[in-house]
């Protein structure tokens, strides 16, 4: 039986040994040394690696969607809503977005807090929301434990959405856009804001920008756009991972006041673009 069970396992080696890529050695003329009455011989060589200019990007989720059907009005502080970690909805700390006029390195661009509302990083890919408290309900409202209601409840609020990204280049420099461009005829966003967050760069300033129909925008600042995007990964493996690959992690909020109901659509187009090779 022992005997039996040894041919078994031998006889599936040859099998795993044959899906494995053979390599057979070059050929050619190459040069001749040697040396009588001498210790050693050397030939010189020289080793070429030899790769195509290459630019591209992969888009985790092609349909990013803000579902507010599920906020069915818990009572609050009892008990908060279930986002499943998909999405998170808070009240504004401000009246007003918050605008800030930026430099050159932004593309004097203006960030633009939704409602004074942020994000703070958290474990990569995560990151923690500041606001005003969870939003429990739509229409916005909250009802303390006696059943009044609580002030600022019925406010407007920002709710925050998050994807991966994924880009490549072999180039010494690249950058990122996004154009929005809706169909036209559309129900669209009323206000839509973005953030792109490079992985080995996470929590570093890129910029929070309003991004109304027509506008196109820098993602990312001239400081973060060096190459090649796999020495980028490489330089923090424990975010970005051992790939050629480089994980942004991008960031989409919606302002909800003003829209009509049903179905708003923004359509966005990502670009990216090697500068310098």
């Amino acid at each position: 039986m022992r005997k039996g069970i040894l041919v078994a396992v031998l006889a599936l080696a040859p099998l795993a040994l044959a899906q494995a890529p053979t390599v057979a050695p070059t050929k050619g003329n190459g040069p001749d040394a040697y040396a009588k009455g001498a210790d050693s011989a050397s030939v010189n060589q020289t080793i070429e690696l030899i790769l195509p200019k290459a630019t591209a990007l992969h888009l985790d989720v092609t349909t990013l969607t803000f579902d507010l059907t599920g906020l069915d009005g818990a009572t609050w502080p009892n008990s908060t809503p279930d986002f499943g970690g998909q999405m998170v909805c808070v009240y504004g700390l401000s009246d007003q977005d918050i605008k800030t006029q930026l430099g050159d390195n932004f593309y004097n661009q203006v960030q633009t807090l939704p409602m004074g509302t942020s994000y703070g990083v958290a474990q990569w890919p995560n990151i923690t929301i500041n606001g005003g408290g969870a939003v429990t309900a739509y229409p916005p409202i909250k009802l303390d434990k006696n059943g009044e209601l609580v002030p600022g409840s019925k406010n407007y609020f920002v709710c925050y959405r998050t994807f991966i990204l994924q880009k490549f280049s072999n180039g010494k420099q690249w950058h990122l856009t996004v154009n929005r461009n809706d169909p036209e005829g559309a129900q669209g966003i009323q206000h839509l804001y973005i953030q792109d967050n490079p992985c080995d760069t996470f929590g570093a300033a890129t910029g929070l920008y309003e991004l109304p129909n027509g506008a196109n925008l820098e993602l990312v600042p001239r400081n973060l756009q060096a190459g090649p995007t796999g020495a980028r990964s490489g330089n923090n493996p424990e975010r970005c991972g051992y790939k050629s690959w480089l994980d942004d992690l991008v960031v989409v909020a919606v302002k909800v006041n003003s829209d009509l109901w049903g179905k708003s659509t923004a359509n966005l187009t990502y670009t990216l673009a090697t500068t310098a090779w």
